[in-house]
């Protein structure tokens, strides 16, 4: 069976990988390619990823991913999974991005990526994260980040918050990103606010946490 790299050697490898990674300039359309500094990842030990689409200018003005305010609803729910112990989002999952660099608008606003800065950043980036951490669950938030997690495109309003597999077999759970864009698709799916939503995600999450735990 292939040895699983210990703790110290896989936090180094991704740091040396992230130092490379942050020098693409691959794609123009995406320039000036701000992302987030390696020391903001998280941790990879306990094989729990947290996968956005990309990143945004907010949390990335922090330093901090899914940090901005809409994205505190998943901070939130990750502290009521927890409680009573306290522990940062970081400690426990690997935060990434489907897509690494900022995708801004010429205003200076996020904008969703395009579907060639997605083929690129998946094909030279994102599979490589995956082979390096081989997690046992990726929490997907956004179709993006869904379909490239998956191998696949689901729909969100049936696929949000129910398990899927990869096509290599990882376990994927789709959700819909808590911003108020998603409002209505939200109510689709059954979700009558974002209070609701964050409270149906601290249940998924304690339960997955739960499952992990009792499987290791």
């Amino acid at each position: 069976m292939e040895r699983k790299p210990a703790k110290s050697e896989l936090e180094a490898a991704l740091h040396k990988w992230w130092r490379r990674t942050i020098r693409c300039r691959i794609c123009a359309t995406i320039a000036p390619w701000r992302k987030f500094p390696p020391t903001s990842h998280g941790t990879p030990r306990h094989g729990l990823m947290i996968l956005g689409e990309a990143p945004g200018r907010v949390s990335l003005d922090n330093g901090r991913g899914f940090s901005n305010p809409r994205n505190l609803t998943i901070r939130r729910a990750f502290a009521r999974a927890i409680a009573p112990r306290k522990l940062e989002l970081e400690e426990m999952f690997y935060l990434t991005d489907t897509v690494k660099c900022w995708p801004a608008t010429p205003s200076g606003a996020n904008r969703a990526p395009r579907e060639r800065e997605m083929r690129n950043c998946v094909a030279r980036h994102l599979s490589v994260e995956l082979t390096m951490i081989r997690p046992r669950l990726i929490l997907a938030f956004g179709a993006r980040a869904a379909r490239a997690a998956l191998g696949y495109p689901v729909v969100m309003s049936l696929a949000h918050g129910t398990a899927h597999r990869s096509v290599d077999g990882v376990r994927v759970i789709p959700l819909m990103h808590p911003s108020t864009a998603n409002i209505a698709g939200m109510r689709r799916a059954g979700i009558a606010s974002i209070a609701d939503y964050e409270e149906r995600l601290a249940r998924l999450m304690h339960g997955e946490l739960r499952r992990l735990l009792q499987t290791r």
